[in-house]
């Protein structure tokens, strides 16, 4: 017989018999028992120093005695391990930069840690309260602009065309229910326009790969635009992190500033920057609110 014809029966023959040998060992194996776990919603409580308490997380990631179970989106139902003492971590995430593909752990806010007894084949509904975060305590947080104050902490650049305004007009105002609704930020753009505005002071943040994020509340009717100014010693270089999509209603925003403040690092420190430009023949409107800058 030929070699490559024993060859092949040697092939077909071993297959079979790894076959077989693997259902074997699935048929005498015992399924784990499981229990699940039940999430609709995932909510922040901000301290008052912190502003406001919105925010749009939309995953969690499930640990469970030290080993990740996997990324979820609520509304959600989550196979775990069943048993007595499981110790669960939940980590919340978001899209990363307003993107809904890019998820990311958002570790500005402090994980939760239960230790729960669940029974085989139970379900355990987690209510908005179990899975309230808070801010971590590790990063700084600081309120950038909630337009709720006297003054304003952003200037107009000398290339806008108009300026930024406050506004207390409820039709415009952002609101977040449990709070009181204050007031917000605006600028008006007349048809082919520029609206771009700078912080007033210059940050010194963190390098060297270490995450920097910008939370924002907004509603546009133009493309809005997020950046930084690093400041050189005899330059300042000005640079666009992201560009944001117009929006009927008010929503939040996740922005990661770690390339371009890490991608200057002879930097003395940082401005923030956005703004917009209308290149139709009408007005545009771009209400902005509680800018929080994280690190």
């Amino acid at each position: 017989m030929p070699t490559f014809v024993l060859m092949f029966k040697s092939i077909i023959f071993s297959t079979i018999l790894w076959s077989l040998l693997l259902l074997t060992s699935c048929e005498d194996e015992t399924a784990p028992a499981v229990a699940y776990l039940e999430v609709t919603e995932l909510r922040v409580a901000a301290k008052a120093s912190e502003g406001t308490s919105s925010s749009k997380l939309n995953t969690i990631w499930v640990e469970q005695n030290g080993q990740q179970i996997g990324a979820f989106s609520p509304p959600c139902r989550i196979p775990v391990y069943a048993g007595e003492n499981q110790s669960l971590r939940f980590i919340p995430g978001m899209s990363l930069n307003g993107v809904y593909s890019q998820r990311n752990q958002y570790e500005m806010l402090s994980t939760i840690e239960k230790n729960w007894t669940l029974n085989e084949g139970s379900t355990r509904v987690l209510s908005p309260e179990v899975l309230t975060f808070e801010y971590n305590p590790t990063y700084t947080l600081m309120i950038i602009e909630d337009f709720d104050g006297i003054g304003l902490n952003y200037n107009r650049t000398v290339q806008s065309d108009t300026n930024l305004l406050i506004t207390s007009d409820t039709s415009e105002v952002f609101s977040f229910p449990g709070e009181l609704p204050n007031k917000s930020g605006k600028f008006v753009l007349p048809p082919v326009s520029l609206g771009e505005f700078k912080t007033l002071q210059a940050f010194e943040l963190p390098k060297y790969g270490a995450n920097v994020w910008l939370e924002v509340n907004y509603k546009t009717e133009v493309a809005l635009t997020f950046g930084v100014t690093a400041n050189e010693i005899l330059q300042s270089i000005k640079t666009p992190v992201v560009t944001l999509f117009p929006n009927e209603e008010w929503n939040k925003v996740y922005i990661n500033l770690v390339t371009e403040v890490s991608g200057y690092p002879n930097a003395l420190d940082y401005n923030l920057f956005f703004g917009g430009i209308n290149t139709t023949e009408d007005t545009a409107t771009v209400l902005i609110d509680n800018i929080k800058l994280l690190y």
